[in-house]
């Protein structure tokens, strides 16, 4: 008994450990997006911040590469690592045109920055959203789960269950209306480099649009997936 409380400790601490790296991972992307308000300078500092957290996700994730060519792959096993392959390409094209377009941390090098690269990085910021969404959407069954053990909660509540259900739905909705606001479309294949935020919008309100859009994707990839689960079993 007491080295299964010790494991489950254990286990608790990992996922932990690896819900905060994605969470503030999630956040920095969101006021990386957001350079019109941070500046040129914070949002380069910021994107070093990222590049650092993303580094520390992997290695918490070690298993997922060392397993990849191991066992069977099941629909839900490969529409995620088709994903994770993309979510890799996204941010290495991210990452190498950030550094090639750098003007602060990297001015030293001179290094040959041109609108092109800005295009391909900002949209290869924006395809973050999606695929993030895409990948969360996958695992939210597993993230649930290690919500409700961290939180023991052991008991199923429909009105709980009902309520988050009519959150989820408002929260994809008002995502598919912010897809709509920012324009995704263009923003995902190349329409144009420039972002823009109104004034008169608060800065909060960016990242409650940036989440809603990526919350459409958590609904409908894990709504989807358990459609699909159910139909199995049927």
């Amino acid at each position: 008994m007491a080295l299964k409380k010790r494991n489950n400790s254990a286990m608790n601490s990992r996922l932990i450990v690896r819900l905060t790296l994605d969470l503030v991972c999630t956040i920095l992307i969101l006021c990386a997006l957001m350079y019109r308000a941070t500046g040129d300078v914070a949002h380069e500092y910021i994107g070093i911040a990222v590049f650092v957290f993303l580094a520390a996700h992997n290695v918490v994730n070690y298993r997922w590469y060392k397993n990849i060519f191991k066992g069977t792959y099941n629909l839900r096993r490969s529409v995620l690592t088709a994903v994770n392959v993309l979510l890799a390409v996204a941010f290495t094209a991210l990452i190498i045109t950030g550094l090639l377009h750098s003007r602060t941390v990297l001015a030293f090098l001179h290094l040959p920055g041109n609108m092109v690269l800005r295009h391909i990085h900002t949209s290869a910021a924006y395809w973050c959203l999606p695929l993030i969404g895409v990948h969360l959407g996958l695992n939210w069954g597993i993230i649930l789960n290690a919500f409700r053990n961290i939180a023991k909660i052991n008991s199923v509540n429909r009105v709980r269950n009902m309520l988050m259900r009519v959150l989820a739905f408002m929260l994809a909705a008002f995502g598919v209306w912010s897809s709509f606001d920012r324009d995704m479309f263009s923003k995902l294949f190349l329409g144009f480099s420039f972002d823009y935020w109104p004034e008169e919008r608060p800065a909060v309100f960016f990242f409650a649009v940036m989440l809603s859009i990526m919350g459409v994707y958590v609904f409908i990839t894990y709504y989807a997936l358990a459609l699909l689960e159910r139909r199995k079993q049927t």
